[in-house]
């Protein structure tokens, strides 16, 4: 009996079943193989874009030596996108350690993130166990390697994938039409969505300043990446813009607080350093010494040598005493050749003495000024918190006080404050109002004192002194109203007053038919910077009735040296007019002979420094004897001051000295009595 046929529709199923199976098991197989190829893919291209995210992020921090901050981006990385592992070499903290320096993170099977221990076995056996390695090298800034990133793929996803694949190959065409769109939604959600969202995350995470810290992910469709760059270039041309802004902001910042010439602190920074330094010294219950530093004589370079070789000077200077300070100490310059030093924590005030004693023998040493030595002194005061002053206000003025009476005792040295200073202070601006209302009323009278002729002991002329009587205080001596015009700029209202009562008392015994001889005066150097000294004196002789030839002016020499080219053409002027010229005080300053010969005067005058201990002193003797020939090969008169005894006056007869003046004929005398001296045997007129 014949088997019956099978039916079509078996047959179909027959032929088509097997077709399917082997169709489905060979679309399976290719869409298993590609998903897999397509996968793996994918994680690449995932890891080296992180790689690539990674890079920017951490390669300032790691320039930077953030090692916490870069390990919580590495954390951060491997927990959101479950890296197998991911660590990093950092060269330059392996540098600084003498040994390599690896760090990072590692994902367990059972799905912990641990820290990576590369003495750990089991930490260098899960590296082997992971899927795939992506290493890329981190560049600095300056284009070095300073470190690299290594990103280990797991195959958790591949896995995972691959079984859904398996799955979605075998489900009916509805499923597959169902899948198909959830893959165009998975689609949709990793190229598009995804991006967008890490878009917005980067521009989320900013800084105090609102400019995003981490790069724009270039991820997804090309638009998304266009996008992506143009937000990446707009981002890093506003961090230039704001580091640039602020390295203008900081450069600022600087000049206004820092000394421009020295670099030192300013004015201003000083006052907030010191202010702090008293909180400071309060709070702890310690001392404080402020130190303020002048060069003595400074305005001489600048006025003989120039600007520049001040400069040079003065930062020459703020070398030498930054050797000398501690680092939490301030050296700060007020201006002009004024310098501070702010100690703090000091438990003995020696210790600023100390200092103080150090900086005035750093500041001696020769200056090497385009191969010339400089010598250099200087006067420093101090003042002591808490024990005189509790405010910067009253340390600067007590330090101030005490470098100026340190300067009054001679310079080139130190004085501490103490409350004789604010009353000494106080007395010189009381003294010096008195002073210039005295100028102003025109209370200073010249007295006359006699210049005899060593020969004939005849009177030769007079010397005009000033001298200020008040009816509080009688007689102020010169000593100390002579200093204080001259630092406070009245000096040359004074000479001035002085000689036109001079003038005047002259004019008037000459009416008399009395002969006084020559007025000789002293000028301050200032009238001899003065180009128009000649035409104020033509104005005060024609006013008063003088004559030019009756006038001598003094001057002395150490002061005429400050400028002597200046000087020397406004003293030709007033040579050439007949006016005589002394040169004061010879022998006691500079002395040089090479502007000696030069300068138009017509006397010396001997220091009575030399002439007090003749004729005994042989060392004064010689230098008196050598003075007087000196005058005489030049052609000058010569006369000695401060002779007050008849061996003196007849030691000097002997050698040639012309005139004399002293106790020993006469002192300083007011008008009323040098005209008594000149009519001994006639009544005051």
């Amino acid at each position: 009996m014949k088997r019956s046929a099978p039916s079509l529709y078996i047959v179909l199923i027959s032929l088509v079943l097997p077709a399917i199976v082997v169709t489905v098991s060979l679309s399976a197989t290719y869409l298993f193989y590609e998903a897999k190829e397509g996968i793996q893919r994918d994680i690449s291209q995932d890891a080296e874009r992180g790689l690539k995210s990674l890079n920017n992020n951490i390669q300032g921090l790691m320039e930077s030596y953030a090692v916490n901050e870069y390990e919580k981006i590495l954390a951060n990385e491997i927990t959101l996108h479950k890296h197998c592992a991911l660590l990093v070499d950092d060269f330059n903290l392996g540098t600084i350690l003498g040994r390599s320096y690896t760090t990072g993170y590692i994902r367990t099977p059972s799905g912990n993130i641990d820290e990576y221990d590369a003495e750990n076995p089991e930490s260098r056996s899960h590296l082997g166990n992971c899927m795939d390695v992506h290493e890329a090298d981190i560049i600095s800034t300056q284009g070095e390697t300073i470190g690299s990133i290594r990103l280990y793929t797991s195959d958790e996803r591949l896995q995972a994938e691959l079984q859904d694949t398996i799955r979605r190959s075998l489900l009916s065409t509805l499923m597959i039409c169902v899948l198909m769109a959830v893959l165009l939604l998975i689609l949709t959600r990793r190229f598009v969505i995804n991006p967008l969202e890490h878009i917005m995350q980067a521009i989320d995470r900013t800084d105090r300043m609102g400019i995003p810290t981490d790069a724009v992910p270039e991820r997804g469709p090309s638009e998304l990446r266009k996008l992506a760059h143009s937000m990446n270039s707009m981002i890093t041309s506003i961090r230039l813009s704001q580091r640039d802004l602020q390295l203008q902001k900081d450069t600022v910042n600087h000049m206004a607080h820092h000394d421009a010439l020295t670099g030192l602190a300013n004015r201003t920074l000083f006052n907030d350093r010191l202010e702090s330094g008293i909180a400071r010294a309060q709070r702890h219950d310690y001392k404080l010494a402020l130190l303020v530093i002048d060069l003595d004589h400074f305005k001489n370079i600048n006025d003989s040598l120039g600007h520049n070789t001040g400069d040079r000077v003065l930062t020459s200077i703020t070398a030498r005493l930054s050797q000398l300070i501690r680092t939490d100490d301030t050296l700060a310059r007020l201006g002009g050749d004024e310098f501070t030093i702010i100690l703090e924590g000091l438990k003995d005030p020696d210790e600023a003495s100390f200092l103080a004693r150090r900086v005035l023998q750093s500041i001696s040493r020769p200056l090497e000024i385009d191969g010339h030595p400089l010598y250099i002194n200087s006067s420093i005061g101090i003042s002591l918190y808490p024990d005189y002053g509790t405010t910067a206000a009253d340390l600067l003025m007590q330090a101030d006080a005490a470098m100026n009476q340190a300067k009054h005792e001679g310079r080139n040295g130190f004085r501490l404050f103490n409350s004789s200073l604010t009353q000494n202070a106080h007395e010189r601006l009381t003294l010096e109002s008195r002073l210039r209302q005295a100028l102003q009323a025109d209370e200073l009278e010249p007295f006359f004192q006699p210049q005899i002729n060593t020969s004939t002991g005849e009177i030769e002329g007079f010397e005009a002194l000033a001298r200020w009587i008040t009816p509080e205080d009688g007689l102020i001596s010169p000593g100390r109203f002579i200093p204080l015009a001259e630092n406070s700029g009245l000096i040359e209202t004074l000479d001035l007053q002085i000689m036109r009562k001079a003038m005047k008392h002259f004019v008037h015994w000459r009416k008399q038919g009395l002969q006084p001889g020559i007025l000789s005066v002293n000028l301050n150097v200032r009238h001899f910077q003065n180009p128009h000294l000649l035409q104020v004196l033509d104005h005060m002789i024609a006013d008063t009735g003088f004559r030019h030839q009756w006038l001598e002016v003094e001057v002395t020499e150490t002061q005429l040296m400050s400028k002597p080219e200046q000087a020397i053409q406004v003293l030709s002027k007033l040579h050439e007019a007949g006016i005589r010229i002394a040169l004061d005080d010879f022998g006691t300053g500079y002395s040089s002979l090479s502007y000696l010969k030069r300068l138009p005067i017509t006397k010396l005058k001997i220091d009575q420094s030399f002439v007090r201990d003749l004729p005994g002193d042989q060392e004064d003797a010689s230098i008196v004897k050598a003075v007087i020939a000196l005058a005489k090969s030049l052609g000058l008169e010569v006369l000695a001051e401060g002779t007050e005894t008849e061996a003196q006056i007849n030691f000097l007869a002997q050698n040639q000295c012309d005139r004399v003046q002293g106790y020993f004929y006469a002192r300083p005398m007011p008008a009323g009595e040098a005209l008594d001296y000149l009519t001994p045997d006639q009544a005051r007129a």
